[in-house]
Formats: structure tokens, sequence, C-alpha cells
């Protein structure tokens, strides 16, 4: 029987009790945001595109010269197993995430981080996102560029995204368009964002923005359904002037977007092309999901 109910975290290779699962408040991640993580969903008994994450957030390590104390095919398996454990089967979203470990005293050097990394993953039940859609405005945070922190690292320092999501949420919004140093579309607190204008799909070149494996994919399956896709730097103004707009990524799934800074977009409801995606990447599901129960 499964419940989707998480009764374990895993915890540097031990399957601890929710309720006794903790870290170091010495911990790298806890004082200095210094690890990284992915985001991952289960569907129908299998993890969506579990290669792809396990090989991004090890990339992510690497850029941020944090050395995880297993290899990318033992800690796949340790999340598999970590599932089946726990009964999970679907509608479920996990975090794996690798901090430099225990650093005292708890200073900015990462010298001072001595052993191995920490490594936990730990998750909660989810929904399926309504197709109601989503109201955004613009934030007035920023996202920085690759001259700062690049952002093909999936960073646990995400205060910025915090930030941007509660401004949307003062400003009775779902979420927040964040513009880069330039002033164009980076993406959305916490999702990628695409723009469909006269049947073109557009979205943000990945520079100021995570190089979503959902926007990946979406392209992909926007390539098979013979609708143009294009990279390009774009503004709000694009924004205004498009026929749809959608949200994208692990967690947001394809969220259609009604409003932007209080104006309708398009119909205001899921535009053609919209929902052409989306009953597309949820048939692709399957294809692209690690079975969790053992073969």
């Amino acid at each position: 029987m499964t419940t989707n109910t998480l009764t374990t975290v895993y915890i540097n290779g031990e399957h601890v009790p929710v309720e006794d699962a903790s870290i170091s408040v010495f911990d790298s991640g806890f004082n200095f945001g210094d690890g990284v993580f992915e985001g991952m969903r289960v569907y129908d008994g299998r993890v969506l595109m579990l290669d792809e994450h396990i090989e991004r957030l090890y990339h992510s390590a690497a850029a941020a010269f944090i050395e995880p104390p297993m290899t990318q095919e033992q800690l796949k398996a340790d999340i598999l197993a970590w599932l089946r454990n726990n009964g999970i089967d679907g509608d479920f979203h996990f975090r794996p995430i690798i901090t430099r470990g225990v650093r005292t005293p708890p200073r900015v050097d990462p010298r001072f981080a001595a052993g191995t990394a920490t490594v936990v993953v730990l998750g909660q039940a989810i929904g399926p996102t309504p197709t109601t859609g989503a109201r955004l405005v613009v934030s007035r945070y920023r996202r920085h560029g690759p001259d700062s922190v690049d952002s093909k690292i999936k960073s646990l320092s995400y205060l910025n995204a915090v930030l941007a999501k509660l401004d949307a949420i003062r400003r009775d919004a779902d979420d927040a368009v964040v513009l880069d140093n330039r002033g164009c579309l980076a993406e959305c607190s916490a999702s990628n964002i695409f723009l469909v204008r006269k049947g073109e799909l557009l979205t943000p070149f990945a520079i100021s923005t995570l190089d979503g494996l959902t926007r990946n994919l979406l392209m992909e399956l926007a390539g098979d359904l013979g609708i143009p896709v294009r990279e390009k730097d774009l503004t709000t103004s694009d924004v205004h002037a498009a026929d749809e707009v959608f949200l994208c990524g692990t967690g947001a799934e394809l969220t259609p977007v009604v409003s932007f800074e209080g104006q309708p977009v398009g119909e205001g409801a899921m535009g053609p092309v919209t929902s052409r995606l989306r009953d597309a990447y949820f048939g692709a599901l399957a294809e692209h999901g690690t079975v969790i129960a053992n073969a």
C-alpha cells in the first residue's frame, strides 16, 4: 500500500524517521547557504528525468567546489531505495541537497569545513498545478548575472527568489517576473517563462536564469509538434504583447499566465499553444521517468 506520506528523511546514507531528522547547526548550508540542490518529482511510479537532475546536481557541486561523498550512480540508487522504503509512487516532490558539510567555527572561510559533505533528501506530497492560471507582476528585485554567481549553479542561496515571491504576494499576485541587470526577462521566482507570439514560442536565453530541465523538454516537444521555438532577449513590453504566457518547472509543471501587471494576457485563460504543449508534456512523463520499483 502506498500513501506518499514521508516517514523517513535520507541523511548521509541513513533513513532517519522524520521526527528525528536533523543536521548540525554548524552545517555550511544552514550558516551560509553553502550548498546545492535539485527539485525532483514522482509521477505514476517514476522519477521524472532522474538522471538529468542528478547530473545537474553534481555539475552544480563541481562548480561550487563541493565534493559529494558518493558517485552519481550511488546517489541515484540511494534515492530510489529511499522512495521505495517510504512507499512513494506518485504526486510527490523531493529535494536532494548537498552542502559543504559541518563548519567549525562557522566562518565564511570554507577551509573550516571538516569531514565530508552533507547529503540530505527530503520531500512532501504535491498535487497537480491548477489550469486556472497565474497572475504576474514585475519584481523590484533583479536576478544576478553570470558575472556574479553563474545561474547554472542551483545553489541553496535562494533569498533573491524568496523576496521576489514575497513581493508578488504583497501585491496580490501569484508570482513575479524577475529581470536581469539589463532589464530583460530572466525568469520568475522559481520557474522559467515562455511567451507565445503569432504561433512562435519565445523564451529568454539561459544566461541569468537556470537552464531548466522542464524548459528544455518543452522546447524539444515544441519542435516535435512543429511549433517554432526561439531564445531571445525579451522585455516586459514583449509580455504585454504576447498572445500567451506560461511558466514551467518541476514544481510549476506548465502553468498558464492569465494576467500581467493587472492586464489580461491574451483571452485571460490558457491559450491553444499552451494547451497543446501541456498535453504533450504530460504525455511524455512516462518516457522520461525512471521506475522506482525493483525490476
